[in-house]
């Protein structure tokens, strides 16, 4: 690509030619002659560094902690990514500037994205910046744009080198290392299950004497007891039990909502992580179970043990990072984030002799439904110059989206013309390269979008099922978004109800959108003149307030404590709670 500079130098050169020529200055015209031939060689020259270096550049991506290189990462935590850009070609590359794509979960603490120098083989081009990943998820590092010049800066071109290489980001933990554990005092070594429990067992507690029955242990008979009574009599002592704790995670679209790293599911994996880490150190047994508004999508059953501990944080490492889909999105509106990150990943792709698109034919076709405006006659059947524009971009993403997901040799022709098609597999499309899409929560009537009633049938029977496989007094921690459905939680009551009948313990934890007032504060005194937009936020948090109310009402009448997600604290409360299962003296159901 020609720039401004060599635009500049070209043309006064072949006017100051032609102007030679006609006034007969051989000498002007030798010289003239010669700086276009320079320039034309140049050109060739670095037409053809470009051929053979852009297909052999190779990145790569490192994150360097206090450990050294690493594969996975904690949340919140400040770390050195190493870019290194590499290539085997015979020609070098006089000059390149390098320009990172900074991850959508990573916020950047110190460093510079873009870097400039020489390329060639055996001398790599490398640059290093500091980021720390705003909440669990992944790091997806999908390359580095690269521009090539000259340096005499008359020439350019713009390619995309691709890696798409993620790193694990596990969630911060919530609780404090130095929190003391809930062992006994008086135990030198925790045993399988550290909590007392009424009911007959090999603990160190008494709990009770007896009888002496034939085939019990001579050991157990005690002697002092035995001789005041004159009768055999045997000691029985607690069980100690471990706690089994299942956490019900909402994955569903309403908690996906706002940006990446910034969701409401974010800080419920963070509440979930710091609950799991809190039984690992109790040798308890936690169990998980993911769900959304369609079915159960992933239950691990409880279990003890670094390897399980491990496997939840990988689980809610996996859902952390999901990004909402837009209900009510249309072609038009998604045509173009999607045209905007092809043409920075999939730059190739959009090239003219690979993915061309013939510019006077939409011209003499009917205007396609999705290209008119909102009360456009139907009779208008062509397609004014916006449109055109707009169905061009279509084609060229339908025609990577049909190549990237293997639609088939008809793929293309059919997310042309079916709507529905077009606007699941870009959202798709954007989802995995983490481009969150800003869309309306709320419908023309005012109606919540992703308010779906059959979420709380779905959690009400896992909960059901999680009774059935319940042994002894269990808790159940609800982290599930029911601000806008409180009208359809009677499934959902239903199925506490029963576990509150089986002596089980149940936490709800409600998600709050950031920046909100939390429940049980109060406003801030206005101050200045009137402000429509801060009344309007304060009708919205009203309005939150009113339901948040709702659910601490239904839920609370089987004794189920509601939490706000919002709270520094919510850990914390959900451990005493676990503190008092853990002294229940109601053992056996």
């Amino acid at each position: 690509m020609l720039t401004s500079r060599g635009f500049y130098f070209l043309t006064p050169t072949l006017v100051l030619l032609g102007a030679a020529v006609l006034l007969g200055a051989m000498p002007l015209v030798l010289i003239c002659f010669t700086l276009i031939t320079w320039f034309l060689v140049q050109w060739f020259l670095f037409l053809l560094r470009v051929r053979v270096t852009m297909r052999r550049l190779r990145v790569e991506h490192a994150l360097v902690t206090s450990r050294g290189s690493v594969e996975s990462v904690w949340a919140e935590q400040k770390m050195d990514v190493m870019v290194t850009l590499t290539t085997d070609g015979v020609l070098g590359v006089p000059y390149i500037v390098v320009s990172e794509r900074l991850p959508a979960l990573a916020r950047l603490h110190d460093g510079s994205l873009r870097t400039d120098g020489a390329l060639a083989k055996g001398r790599p081009l490398s640059f290093a910046y500091a980021i720390e990943a705003k909440a669990a998820g992944w790091l997806r590092f999908e390359g580095v744009k690269v521009e090539f010049a000259d340096l005499e800066g008359f020439f350019t071109h713009v390619t995309f080198v691709r890696e798409g290489r993620a790193f694990r980001v596990l969630p911060t933990l919530a609780v404090e290392a130095t929190q003391p554990a809930f062992i006994k005092q008086h135990n030198a070594l925790p045993l399988l299950g550290s909590h007392r429990h009424a009911r007959p067992g090999s603990s160190s507690e008494l709990l009770d004497l007896r009888d002496y029955i034939a085939g019990d242990p001579p050991r157990m008979i005690a002697w002092k007891v035995t001789a005041r009574r004159d009768r055999l009599i045997t000691r029985e002592f607690e069980s100690e039990v471990p706690i089994r704790c299942t956490l019900f995670l909402d994955t569903s679209n309403s908690v996906r909502i706002g940006p990446v790293g910034e969701t409401a599911l974010c800080r419920l994996v963070e509440i979930a992580a710091g609950i799991a880490q809190a039984n690992a150190a109790e040798r308890d047994l936690t169990g998980l179970c993911l769900f959304d508004d369609v079915a159960v999508r992933d239950f691990v059953k409880p279990g003890r043990g670094s390897k399980h501990a491990l496997r939840l944080l990988g689980h809610l490492t996996d859902v952390a990072g999901l990004i909402a889909h837009a209900p009510t999105a249309t072609v038009r509106e998604l045509i173009p984030h999607a045209y905007g990150l092809a043409q920075d990943v999939f730059p190739e792709l959009l090239d003219r002799d690979v993915n061309w698109f013939p510019g006077w034919l939409p011209f003499w076709s009917p205007q396609p439904s999705w290209t008119k405006p909102p009360g456009a006659p139907r009779g208008s059947s062509r397609l004014s110059p916006a449109y055109h524009r707009e169905y061009r971009r279509r084609k060229q993403v339908s025609a990577i989206l049909a190549v990237r997901y293997d639609l088939g040799a008809g793929g293309l022709a059919r997310l042309l013309e079916d709507d529905e098609q077009c606007v699941r597999y870009m959202q798709r499309f954007l989802a995995e390269h983490q481009v969150a899409l800003p869309f309306p929560l709320y419908d023309h009537a005012g109606r919540y979008v992703c308010a779906t009633p059959a979420k709380a049938q779905v959690l009400a029977g896992a909960i059901l099922k999680s009774i059935t496989r319940a042994k002894d007094n269990e808790l159940f921690v609800l982290c599930i978004d029911l601000l806008e459905m409180t009208e359809q939680i009677a499934s959902l009551e239903r199925a506490v109800c029963v576990a509150r009948a089986k002596h089980h313990q149940v936490i709800a934890i409600c998600p709050w959108p950031a920046g909100v007032r939390p429940p049980g504060t109060k406003p801030k005194e206005w101050s200045g003149p009137f402000d429509v937009q801060r009344a309007l936020a304060e009708l919205a948090t009203d309005q939150l307030h009113q339901a948040y109310a709702a659910v601490e009402h239904a839920l609370g009448r089987f004794g189920v404590p509601v939490l706000c997600a919002a709270q520094r604290d919510a850990v914390d409360w959900i451990l005493q709670r676990m503190r008092r299962l853990r002294i229940q003296e109601r053992g056996v159901r």
